[in-house]
């Protein structure tokens, strides 16, 4: 069986993916927008502060890449929900921002739920589960639902664990995408998976294939044209291990020797 089928069956046989950047200048994005959006993406995920011209940044995208939507992602660096309102307010005017995700500490869902109720742009949590040292856990997702403080998620996390996670979004009638570590490629590939199973995984998610890196050490590359990602044929995970790059890529070389 594939594995899509041992979660449950597939919803989609193509996930919807998304660009990828971290923090740029205004200038920096014109060419790297049009250049994703030549190349089929229809939305662009950044990375931001206090510091960046976000409002600069997503005017920027509208002039170049009229079409192109945008998720925006502080990572928690907005800090404090005046300044995260001031920056809202503009960015509705713009008006292709798709959501935010993370904007303020996770801590002030009170705050999410007035920022969320305040603007008209989508305010969404990121629930990732191999974060251990933030404590992250799948009823982080409950308390956001319980204080009404989110429109969508961003979840990241194992077979099981992603699951449940997505059913909980689904009872709410609210979308998710799937998160990324800058994976390789055996876990982009269950990623694909799990979103292929995930009634609530509508939103782009951020799964890049050597669109990034030089290479997933898989024999076959992912198949994805933007802005969508097969899911791969055949059995299990539906790809195979390219043992010729894991060696030239391999950095070091343990030997155990005597017990050490």
């Amino acid at each position: 069986l594939r594995l899509v089928d041992l979660l449950g069956g597939p919803v989609r046989d193509k996930i919807w993916v998304g660009a990828w950047s971290g923090h740029r200048t205004v200038e920096d994005l014109g060419p790297l927008v049009e250049r994703y959006g030549s190349a089929g993406f229809d939305c662009i995920k950044l990375k931001c502060s206090l510091e960046d011209d976000v409002v600069g940044w997503c005017r920027k995208i509208a002039e170049r890449a009229p079409s192109m939507r945008v998720i925006l992602d502080p990572n928690e660096r907005w800090e404090r929900p005046a300044e995260a309102r001031r920056r809202v307010e503009r960015l509705s005017q713009v008006g292709n921002v798709l959501c935010l995700e993370d904007p303020l500490p996770r801590w002030m869902l009170h705050e999410y739920a007035q920022l969320k109720s305040y603007s008209n742009i989508s305010i969404v949590l990121h629930v990732s589960l191999p974060y251990i040292y933030h404590g992250q856990r799948v009823h982080d997702a409950i308390s956001a639902l319980q204080a009404s403080a989110v429109d969508g998620f961003n979840f990241n996390g194992g077979l099981a664990a992603y699951q449940k996670l997505d059913h909980i979004a689904a009872a709410a009638n609210l979308p998710s995408w799937h998160g990324s570590e800058i994976d390789l490629g055996i876990l982009e590939a269950m990623y694909l998976h799990q979103c292929g199973a995930a009634d609530s995984c509508q939103w782009p998610s951020d799964i890049f294939g050597r669109l990034i890196r030089e290479h997933d050490l898989l024999v076959n590359p992912l198949q994805i044209q933007p802005p969508y990602a097969q899911l791969p044929i055949g059995y299990g995970l539906g790809v195979k291990i390219d043992r010729d790059a894991v060696q030239h890529y391999q950095t070091k070389v343990c030997e155990y020797q005597n017990g050490k």
